[in-house]
C-alpha cells in the first residue's frame, strides 16, 4: 500500500480551503493599450487613426509625414510619402520590381523580397533589404499601396537597425493599419 508523505486534510480544512479559494477574485486582465493621437497629414490627404505605440511623430510638414520609434538596436524611422496623381490604373507590381531593381543596384544592398498584402485601404505590396547606412548597415522595408482617396501611389518606408525585422515588420504593419483617406479640402 502506497502511504502519502502529506497527513490528510480533515474536512473542516478542506472546507475552509475552498471557501478562501474560491473567495479569491480572478486576476485582472491586462490593461488595454492606450490609443495614440490622431493625426492628420492633409499635404498627404491622410490620417492615423491613431498612432500605435512606439511611435511618435517626429515631422507633418507639407507631403512628409515621419514617425520615429525606439528599439534595441537604435532608433527607426517611417515615413509616409505620395506619389504624383495618376491619370490611368496604378500597377503596384511594378512599383515593387522598380524598388527591387534599385535595391539590386545599390552596392552592398541585399534584397530580401516582397509580401502581398491585405491592409485596411486595400491590396498592398511589400520590398526589404538590408542597405549600408552611415552609420552601418540598416534594414529598409517599403510599403505600396493606392492611396485611400487619390489615384497614386502611397508609400511607407521604415528603417531600423539590421536584426530586428520581426519586431520592425509587426509595428509597421500597425502603424499602416492606422491609415485612413481624409476628405479632399473644399474650396
Amino acid at each position: 500500500m502506497h502511504r502519502s508523505p502529506l497527513p490528510p486534510l480533515s474536512l473542516a480544512t478542506a472546507l475552509a480551503l475552498a471557501l478562501a479559494l474560491g473567495a479569491c477574485p480572478p486576476p485582472e486582465p491586462p490593461p488595454e493599450p492606450v490609443a495614440g493621437p490622431r493625426v492628420e497629414s492633409p499635404g498627404l490627404g491622410i490620417a492615423l487613426a491613431s498612432v500605435p505605440p512606439p511611435f511618435a511623430v517626429a515631422a507633418n510638414e507639407g507631403g512628409r509625414l515621419e514617425l520615429t520609434a525606439p528599439g534595441p538596436g537604435g532608433e527607426g524611422r517611417a515615413v509616409f510619402a505620395a506619389g504624383p496623381l495618376e491619370s490611368g490604373g496604378i500597377n503596384l507590381v511594378e512599383a515593387v520590381k522598380a524598388k527591387k531593381a534599385e535595391f539590386e543596384e545599390t552596392p552592398g544592398a541585399t534584397y530580401f523580397g516582397n509580401r502581398e498584402l491585405g491592409t485596411p485601404i486595400g491590396t498592398a505590396f511589400t520590398a526589404r533589404a538590408t542597405l549600408p547606412g552611415p552609420e552601418g548597415e540598416v534594414e529598409q522595408t517599403w510599403v505600396f499601396a493606392i492611396h485611400p482617396g487619390e489615384n497614386r501611389v502611397l508609400t511607407l518606408t521604415y528603417t531600423y537597425p539590421t536584426g530586428e525585422s520581426q519586431e520592425r515588420v509587426e509595428q509597421l504593419m500597425a502603424l499602416f493599419g492606422e491609415v485612413e483617406g481624409l476628405a479632399p479640402p473644399q474650396g
